[in-house]
């Protein structure tokens, strides 16, 4: 394990835990004061992840989410011998911001845990496929922004943290809308019932392990090329030379979510 892979799963780390702390941390307020709402939630929520796909993205990638960082190894995007460290780094994150949430506002009600609404009749099973659509496609958006090659990736950032705003906003409420394991672990585990965990578990893997495998087939093989090589010795996605000159380096240093390798 080198230097680097230390600062990668440090990032990843520190972001899953800005993100569960204010994401979380929203609906916890909201709650308490009755100003946010749904709408202010999504906000919070998509623009925390703007901001930390920007101030890490170039550093580990900022997945801050294991269903993520399991789809990206799968394609070739993230370093199969980084993911037990991507994932184990980003759950210590989560449980950290969980249990600063409880310790900073206190034990008060579902910790900002991503829940089915029983009281609408949303079942577990409502629940769970909802999660896996919302994840399928978030994951779309994200090839299409930071792993397809072709892409602008300058803009991930904004198209990512839009799309996960849009989903916390319409079916936060009513359905959890987490995408993500890691954004769920840290309530659940301050507020200590996990009996909807695997929703918010199983269902962002499964949609965003589809995601990935609809976009390679609507978009082609070219979806996944590296950029052209060169001699600079600095790796794009797959573990290939980027081109050290030129608009692909140029392209390719703005990416956030395909940097790892």
């Amino acid at each position: 394990m080198t230097k680097d892979d230390w600062r990668k799963y440090v990032c990843e780390l520190i972001g899953t835990f800005t993100l569960v702390f204010f994401a979380a941390g929203a609906v916890m307020v909201g709650d308490l004061t009755g100003d946010l709402g749904a709408i202010g939630a999504g906000l919070i929520s998509g623009l925390v992840i703007t901001v930390v796909i920007y101030a890490f993205g170039h550093v580990s990638g900022a997945h801050v989410n294991p269903a993520l960082s399991i789809a990206a190894a799968c394609l070739g995007k993230l370093e199969k011998r980084l993911l037990p460290g991507y994932v184990c780094a980003q759950m210590v994150g989560s449980a950290a911001g969980g249990l600063a949430l409880l310790w900073i506002v206190g034990r008060h009600g579902t910790m900002g845990a991503n829940l089915p609404n029983v009281a609408l009749g949303v079942t577990p099973a409502a629940a769970f496929a909802i999660e896996l659509f919302l994840s399928f496609l978030l994951m779309w958006v994200i090839c299409g922004t930071a792993f397809d090659e072709r892409a602008c990736g300058s803009l991930a950032g904004l198209a990512i943290g839009a799309t996960v705003g849009i989903e916390v906003m319409l079916m936060g409420p009513y359905a959890g809308a987490a995408m993500n394991p890691a954004r769920a672990f840290g309530p659940y585990l301050a507020m200590g019932d996990f009996t909807h965990f695997w929703i918010y578990a199983v269902g962002p893997v499964v949609g965003m392990l589809g995601g990935a495998v609809a976009y390679g087939f609507t978009h082609g093989a070219a979806a996944w090329e590296t950029p052209a090589t060169g001699t600079t010795g600095t790796t794009g996605a797959t573990g290939k030379p980027a081109s050290s000159t030129g608009r692909t380096l140029k392209k390719f240093r703005c990416r956030g979510m395909d940097r790892p390798e």
